[in-house]
């Protein structure tokens, strides 16, 4: 029998397509009403932090008020160098404003419209309407807890890579292979320079994208689009992530890591966790069973996403500092996998509130 949030799910999807039909149509129109009231039409406050070669544009939305998460993940932004950016898709209360101001250099609250790239195309603009050019640019949402660890090397690798244009994580359709322009990189976080910031790619993207609060849509022109826009370019690219990269990370492993990897699995797919479950009561740990291991994490996250399949390996081998926040199955099972380990002592701890927010969500 099908699971009711499968079923949900379709649906949900089969509504954001029907409702896109029109959503072409009108789209177009909607934008060169909205741009006519740029930027004057948006609310702009100014915050303590200063203006540094390092910006972050972070796209909030928290209508009720900030968690004490997106405060944290200001905080570490400033201490590593970036200017934050905040973009609202709500209202910023007073007290917001005085909470965070030390960890922000601007607030600006916009319309809540087009979602994630609808706010990152203002950001964008906003920076080229104010004369600035950063030396590294990211773009994140509020879409995933970030940082799980306060000593992530995650921006650290990004500013080093070779590649202009960085993605924390990379989606490759299973069995497409893994290479430099594969895939998309998930749009809660992206890693940019300046040279793709001036390159005529980059300015024509931002320059035409119509926003849209059509999320099938969104996801289309948005995180496909920015990807493959970049990717058919030639821009020089790196995923830091990827499922190919967590793979090679587990098989350096010595096999009790193979066998926590199982241990905090998260599964929505009954005959995979029989599978799991099979490999765990096993008695051999030899080399035909790591064998066999391997081959069920292969399979495992070319149906599924790898982060969210596997977060011990994925936070404890290849390091990622976030987690996803939505209400997917899947995502809600991983996150009572993560909070195990974490109370286990199998991975880091994060900041209190930051882990209260998780535990919460993993109910």
């Amino acid at each position: 029998m099908i699971p009711r949030w499968k079923i949900e799910r379709e649906l949900q999807t089969l509504r954001e397509q029907i409702q896109s039909i029109p959503e072409r149509l009108i789209g177009p129109a909607r934008q060169r009403r909205l741009d006519a009231r740029f930027p004057s039409g948006y609310r702009m406050l100014h915050g303590a932090a200063p203006l540094t070669s390092r910006v972050a544009i972070f796209l909030v939305y928290q209508p009720r008020g900030m968690a004490a998460s997106v405060l944290a993940t200001c905080r570490h932004l400033t201490k590593r160098g970036y200017a934050v950016l905040l973009v609202a898709n709500s209202p910023v209360s007073s007290l917001d404003q005085q909470a965070m101001g030390s960890s922000v250099w601007r607030f600006v609250e916009r319309p809540n419209f087009g979602y994630d790239f609808g706010g990152y195309r203002d950001g964008i603009r906003l920076l080229w309407h104010w004369s600035v050019s950063p030396e590294h640019l990211i773009i994140l949402n509020d879409s995933v807890w970030f940082p799980l660890d306060e000593g992530e090397t995650m921006i650290p690798s990004m500013e080093q890579s070779s590649a202009g244009f960085v993605g924390a994580l990379r989606h490759v359709d299973h069995p497409q292979p893994e290479s430099e322009h594969a895939g998309i990189f998930l749009s809660y976080f992206f890693h940019i320079k300046r040279a793709v910031l001036s390159s005529t790619v980059f300015l024509d993207y931002w320059n035409h994208y119509v926003a849209t609060s059509n999320k099938y849509l969104t996801v289309r022109r948005g995180e496909r689009g920015f990807s493959r826009t970049l990717f058919a370019a030639g821009v020089p690219s790196e995923g830091l992530y990827s499922r190919e990269r967590l793979l090679q990370a587990i098989a350096r492993q010595p096999v009790e890591a193979v066998v926590k990897t199982l241990e905090y699995g998260a599964y929505t797919d009954p005959h995979l966790q029989q599978e799991r479950d099979q490999l765990l009561g096993a008695g051999a740990r030899d080399a035909a069973w790591r064998a066999s291991a391997m081959a069920h994490i292969e399979a495992a996250t070319a149906k599924r996403n790898f982060h969210s399949s596997f977060c011990y390996a994925t936070i404890g081998l290849l390091g990622i500092p976030l987690l996803k926040k939505n209400r997917g199955e899947l995502q809600v099972r991983m996150r009572r996998q993560y909070v195990r380990a974490v109370e286990a002592g199998d991975l880091p701890r994060p900041d209190e509130a930051t882990f209260a927010e998780i535990r919460e969500a993993a109910r």
